[in-house]
């Protein structure tokens, strides 16, 4: 669950740090006041793309920071594992945004990356916004929304399915390239000149690296000599002085002091004159040889010709010569080809369909349970008379199978079903998108839900039937609610208050907990308008039983 949230030069907050318990939270304000910044604080932690006019005016970047207790799951220890991340029971992440547009991001204080916000943030928070139930107008939704309440049943198949499906999709655009590519004689001929090409220049990257050092010998071998010869008759005269040195020391063999130094000298003078001999004989072998020259001139340049049409590297071009093979062969056996492609795709499409229809059979089972328990919900949300029915049709093969579906709702007795977005006001959309995210969301690992004003067009008995939903959802779950209603603000175990300043230079947004005393007044204030009233004080705490 969402343990703490800190947040810095964010949008319209300076500083704002709030922690978060179990239960029910209900963030509450006037329309403007920063409730939904601070929902897009946590998308940033959920890898909503950053901006630079998140950044309060006037400051060089904005912070993010949020301490989530986590339920560590096989699949997030792979996740986790897969990202080069490790795991705690307690993650913390952070988001820096500059006004430069750039942003860091680190995940249990690693530096990271969106991308793996992205991939963690679900097994985390589900941040439900006004934008999420308009998602539901679209059919497209309609079956993954499906898919998600049949995960348990349905996601191994999918898994499979999918790595079928991609391989069929992968061999079908084989096949078409395969047909609309130039396999004439004339395009064969090409191949060929350009394998035989490769061909004649047979050397590894290692090979060409030691054949550029030979050449580049013999380029400077005139200035090689010059300073070699140099070189022997410093050391020729050297030696000479040195030997002449030793024997002078020598005449004092009979005082046993000196012995150590001299035999020591000696030795490191008869090494000198070793090495010296070795360095000698490594020039005498570095004899310019014309012919030599002009050959590895000539192979080099070659080399770096095929490098220039063909790859940076002589294993770039091995691999391109290796599809030359691959293409060469397609032209010469083209037909055999083409059937064992056709052959390839028949067997990877039978499997995939075989496994289609058992997702099928998985999605019509599934919706008629997913009807139920919307109808029991629909039921409780004052929708009693509501109809909500999933139609699932075959289609040819797609990336979700052979299945078209659609959420099918009729409101009122005697309408007919009709799509969503055909027959249902905001109020009732509202609502049941709340029924399928209760449903979906309780037995999923995720501890927290975010929702952004989910009662919206909704009052009275309706807005307390959404405030107890999300309540009883509160037992298994941590839920944050932000609230223009009080009747669902009552309902919640912690309430807090966010309010506007206003100098004349800028706004500054905050974050207040509310005791039980300051709770009262806020939902009187919710109720009454600006002017709280006796009456509204008196109603506030029969909402709150107090």
């Amino acid at each position: 669950m969402l343990k703490s949230l800190y947040i810095s030069s964010f949008v319209i907050i300076d500083k704002m740090h709030v922690e978060f318990d179990e239960g029910m939270s209900v963030l509450t304000g006037e329309t403007g006041a920063g409730k939904s910044i601070i929902i897009d604080a946590l998308s940033q932690l959920c890898g909503a793309r950053a901006s630079t006019s998140l950044i309060k005016k006037n400051c060089p970047k904005a912070t993010i920071e949020g301490v989530f207790d986590v339920f560590i799951t096989k699949e997030l220890e792979d996740l986790c594992n897969q990202l080069h991340i490790e795991i705690d029971e307690q993650f913390v992440i952070s988001k820096e945004i500059y006004q430069s547009g750039k942003s860091s991001i680190k995940i249990n204080y690693q530096n990271s990356t969106n991308a793996a916000l992205k991939q963690l943030s679900p097994y985390f928070i589900d941040i439900h916004s006004q934008f999420e139930t308009q998602k539901i107008f679209n059919e497209k939704n309609h079956i993954l929304l499906l898919d998600e309440y049949a995960s348990k049943e349905l996601d191994n198949y999918m898994n499979e399915y999918h790595q079928l499906y991609q391989q069929y999709k992968k061999l079908t655009q084989q096949l078409h390239q395969a047909i609309e590519e130039d396999m004439s004689d004339e395009q064969l001929d090409y191949l060929l000149s350009q394998a035989s090409e490769i061909d004649n220049i047979n050397y590894t990257d290692e090979e060409i690296d030691e054949l550029s050092d030979e050449l580049k010998i013999l380029q400077n071998h005139e200035k090689i000599s010059q300073i070699i010869n140099e070189y022997h008759q410093y050391m020729t005269n050297s030696i000479s002085s040195f030997n002449d040195a030793l024997h002078c020391l020598n005449r004092l063999s009979d005082f046993e002091d000196f012995n150590e130094a001299y035999e020591s000298l000696y030795d490191m003078y008869y090494n000198i004159k070793d090495q010296n001999d070795e360095i000698m004989n490594i020039y005498r072998e570095y004899q310019f040889d014309e012919y030599r020259f002009n050959e590895l001139q000539e192979i080099l340049f070659q080399v770096n010709r095929l490098k220039r049409k063909y790859g940076f590297t002589m294993e770039a071009i091995q691999e391109y010569r290796q599809n030359l093979d691959e293409q060469i062969n397609k032209i010469k056996n083209r037909e055999e080809y083409i059937d064992d492609l056709k052959n390839e795709i028949q067997k990877y499409h039978d499997k995939s369909l075989h496994l289609a229809h058992q997702i099928h059979d998985i999605r019509l089972q599934k919706a008629k349970e997913f009807e139920k328990q919307i109808h029991h919900e629909l039921q409780d949300l004052y929708l009693e008379n509501a109809i909500f029915k999933i139609n699932i049709s075959e289609t040819e093969l797609s990336n979700n199978g052979i299945d078209e579906v659609k959420f099918m709702v009729s409101i009122n007795k005697g309408q007919n079903l009709s799509l969503l977005n055909e027959s249902a006001s905001g109020g009732e959309i509202s609502r049941i998108m709340l029924a399928i995210k209760i449903i979906i969301l309780q037995y999923k690992p995720i501890d927290t839900i975010i929702f952004d004003e989910v009662d919206a067009g909704v009052s009275g008995k309706v807005a307390t039937s959404i405030g107890e939903k999300l309540h009883l959802l509160a037992i298994k779950k941590q839920v944050i609610c932000i609230t223009h209603l009080p009747q669902v603000a009552s309902l919640a175990d912690h309430h807090y208050s966010i309010e506007k300043t206003m100098d004349e230079e800028e706004s500054i947004s905050s974050i207040k907990y509310l005791n039980q005393k300051e709770r009262i007044y806020e939902i009187a204030k919710m109720l009454s308008g600006e002017i709280v009233t006796d009456e509204a004080i008196e109603n506030a705490k029969k909402l709150l039983n107090v």
